[in-house]
């Protein structure tokens, strides 16, 4: 088995359309400093499949990445109802794939969502997903790997949020890219972090006060620095299982050589990469 990670950034990626401060203007012009929205690849290669874990606007240059290990898309996992984590659906349909029957593992709120909404519902209709409800800390099982979702707080506009909890290999990976915050999730997350082998983890933003031009207690995330802080008593070794995903293109952390960067480094954590790959 072998975990891929697909991309490290927020929903809009990075560089961010609209966005003409240094932050991105200083990189159109390099495609190898570019970020896709985060997703994870669970890659069963004796079985010749992998499932994605959400499906971003990306989605044909994450699959893309994929192509050299030969495997069939045999499921998708959606974390919640926010554009970067949905919208690769769309690639599924009539226009471009065309696919039959991929299997969509989502939460209640989530299938009410696509089944009530244009042009979601078209992929149903033309059997290009097969939509698979899942229940809150119940298990799906496959041939080398089992997923369980666990509800976390956030923006529930549309749908309820979760992480994915995968277990392979005597492993546990925990993929939790989006949550309002650790006050509020009834999990102690020193415990969550030793309990687990490898964890994405929502990392939007490093410091808040990089959000200069929209309100940002209208965009609840966890600030790194404050989760570096709740982990602070944790040994180097425990606190290098966590890897910080979802950045914003306002973070510092998604760029080398900057404070921000080798702060979270120094301190002993992790910054999930594109293209990272981890074997089992």
């Amino acid at each position: 088995m072998i975990i891929h990670v697909l991309g490290t950034a927020q929903d809009g990626g990075y560089p961010h359309a609209g966005c003409q401060n240094l932050c991105c203007s200083s990189v159109w012009n390099s495609p190898e400093l570019h970020r896709l929205p985060s997703s994870i690849a669970a890659i069963d290669q004796d079985k010749k499949k992998f499932y994605l874990f959400d499906v971003t606007p990306n989605i044909k240059e994450q699959l893309y990445r994929l192509e050299d290990y030969n495997c069939e898309l045999a499921g998708i996992f959606i974390t919640h109802a926010h554009i970067g984590h949905y919208l690769g659906l769309m690639d599924l349909g009539l226009e471009i794939m065309n696919t039959k029957k991929i299997p969509v593992y989502i939460m209640p709120r989530m299938r009410n969502f696509i089944l009530n909404n244009q042009p979601m519902i078209q992929l149903v209709k033309n059997n290009n997903i097969e939509l698979i409800e899942l229940q809150n800390n119940q298990n799906v099982l496959f041939d080398n790997l089992s997923v369980i979702p666990f509800e976390v707080p956030h923006r529930n506009e549309l749908s309820e949020t979760v992480g994915f909890r995968l277990l392979l290999s005597d492993q546990s990976i925990i993929f939790l890219p989006d949550i309002d915050d650790w006050n509020s999730w009834k999990v102690n997350l020193e415990e969550f972090v030793v309990d687990n082998d490898i964890l994405f983890l929502d990392g939007t933003f490093y410091d808040k006060n990089e959000i200069k031009l929209r309100d940002v207690s209208k965009i609840p995330h966890p600030e790194i620095i404050d989760t570096m802080d709740r982990l602070s008593a944790l040994s180097k070794l425990d606190r290098k299982r966590v890897h910080f995903i979802h950045l914003n293109h306002t973070n510092d952390a998604l760029r080398k050589n900057t404070i921000a960067y080798k702060n979270i480094i120094k301190e002993g954590f992790s910054i999930a990469s594109e293209n990272q790959k981890f074997k089992f």
